[in-house]
C-alpha cells in the first residue's frame, strides 16, 4: 500500500506493505519511543523461503523507504538481528550503540 500525496497519519499508525515475494511490517513511532523524531520503525521484514539472495528484501526495503518518505517520515529505523545486520549497512543504516533484547542491533537511516 502507498498512500497519496497529502494524506497524514498519527504516531503509532502501522501497515503491511509487500508482495508477492515478501512482506514488511511498519509503524510510525511516537516520538518519545523513536531515536528521532519522525520514524518508520520496520518491525519485521520476511522473504520468502527460496526467493531470498535475489535481491527481493533489497526491493522491499525501497518500498519501505519510498513510504516512509510518502507518509513525511524523516528516518527509517530498525533494531536488526545480528546475522543481517550487513544488510541493512548496505541499505545505509548506521548502528546507534545500543542493544535490545535478544542481542539486536539499533540501527537508523535519514531519508529524504
Amino acid at each position: 500500500m502507498i498512500t497519496g500525496p497529502g494524506e497524514s497519519y498519527g504516531k503509532g499508525s502501522a501497515w503491511m506493505l509487500g508482495g508477492e515475494h515478501g512482506y514488511l511490517q511498519v509503524a510510525l513511532l511516537h516520538d518519545s519511543e523513536a531515536i528521532h523524531p519522525d520514524t518508520l520503525y520496520i518491525e519485521n521484514m520476511e522473504v520468502k523461503a527460496g526467493l531470498r539472495g535475489r535481491g527481493h528484501g533489497r526491493a522491499l526495503y525501497h518500498k519501505a523507504e519510498r513510504f516512509a518518505k510518502n507518509i513525511g517520515a524523516k528516518w527509517i529505523q530498525i533494531d536488526s538481528e545480528a546475522e543481517v545486520v550487513g544488510f541493512w549497512n548496505e541499505m545505509g543504516f548506521k548502528e546507534t550503540g545500543r542493544l535490545f533484547y535478544g542481542g539486536k542491533t539499533s540501527m537508523v537511516k535519514r531519508i529524504g
